[in-house]
């Protein structure tokens, strides 16, 4: 192969390249490229001719020729068809494109130029690491916190600033700042922060649960008793006010008031007529005087047996007392005794009682 380059030109002249190349081929023929390049800053170019003689099995000829200025054309280019060999008609073929460009034309059109397999590789990758700056695992979530401590938080060294500030203008809320996850590890650290602080909220919730129910027992247990108590105590303490309204009602309506005499004199008449109509000291003085009737009756019953038999034993003092009259005799003298001891028993038993309600009386009097 044989290349033969000549470049000529001046500053405002035009320039000839002539590049002859002849070649001769072998038993496969051969290849010949010739290249010629000239121009000046307002000049022309010329591009001569090439000649390729082929081979056995023909032959294949290339004549790229570029020329041109900043407002110039090209000039002038001929082509000559490859001449061929034993099978030349058959396999040739020729391939001579031509071009003239300057830096500017009018109705260009660029065509897109592909990039590598490398390239779209390493495009790819920088898609796909999370540490990479183009990548497409990118999202930001947002973090709640005191909307006073907003204006302290900014993106940080290797995010985007122009990416946060447009996050930060789509906030949910005012205290809401963007918080940049890249890729699934990011993903994930965001979600363990998530569980950590479900499980601190959880947490939480236990321990007011408890705290509720701690107070819930206190309430049952201890306000709750002190309100009936204070219920109770309440509706007492208004009885006693509406009772004393009404007195003084009736005294204001009466036009007088008492003095302290009569006051006390009141008091001890309360006193007295509260014992008078106690049901349980009338139920026990009116078992006393039906006890008393008892012993009464059966001491006039004795009475009129003892007179009795003392009429008898008078009228048969003058004659003999055989001994089964004295028998029935000590008989019945045992049985008016074994009485007597009873009737005894009984009238101190309600003796006791009497005086037991005496000392019931003057103790509900002083209480009064």
């Amino acid at each position: 192969q044989q290349q033969q380059p000549t470049l000529g030109g001046g500053l405002f002249g035009g320039s000839t390249t002539q590049q002859p190349a002849q070649q001769g081929g072998g038993l496969f023929g051969n290849t010949q490229q010739n290249a010629s390049q000239g121009g000046g800053l307002f000049g022309a170019s010329t591009q001569p001719q090439q000649q390729q003689q082929g081979g056995l099995f023909g032959s294949t000829t290339q004549q790229p020729q570029q020329g041109g200025g900043l407002f110039a054309g090209s000039i002038g280019q001929q082509q000559q068809p490859a001449q061929g060999s034993f099978l030349g008609s058959f396999g040739a073929s020729a391939n001579r494109p031509q071009a003239g460009n300057s830096l500017w034309k009018p109705g260009a059109t660029m065509v897109p130029r592909e990039k590598s397999i490398p390239e779209q590789i390493y495009t790819l990758l920088e898609k796909w690491s999370p540490e990479s700056p183009n990548s497409v695992f990118q999202h930001y979530f947002y973090n709640s916190v005191d909307p006073k401590l907003v204006p302290y938080f900014g993106p940080a060294p290797d995010e985007d600033e122009k990416k946060w500030e447009e996050a930060l203008a789509k906030k949910p809320s005012e205290g809401s700042i963007p918080i940049q996850a890249k890729g699934f590890a990011g993903v994930g650290v965001r979600m363990q922060y998530a569980a950590k602080a479900t499980e601190e909220l959880q947490r939480r919730m236990h321990e007011i649960n408890s705290s509720l129910t701690a107070n819930m027992e206190n309430h049952d247990l201890k306000t709750t008793v002190r309100v009936a108590d204070a219920r109770r105590r309440h509706m007492a303490l208004s009885q006693r006010c509406l009772a004393l309204a009404t007195k003084v009602q009736v005294l204001r309506n009466r036009g007088y008031a008492m003095d302290n005499a009569e006051e006390v004199l009141k008091q001890k008449l309360a006193i007295l007529e509260k014992g008078a109509y106690d049901v349980v000291l009338n139920g026990k003085q009116e078992e006393i005087w039906a006890r008393l009737s008892d012993l009464r009756e059966r001491a006039s019953l004795l009475k009129e047996e003892s007179d009795k038999i003392g009429k008898i034993a008078k009228a048969d003092s003058d004659g003999s007392i055989d001994d089964d009259t004295m028998k029935a005799i000590k008989k019945l003298l045992n049985d008016y005794d074994s009485q007597l001891s009873h009737l005894k028993k009984e009238l101190e038993s309600i003796q006791t009682d009497f005086e037991g309600w005496e000392n019931d009386n003057q103790e509900v009097a002083r209480r009064r």
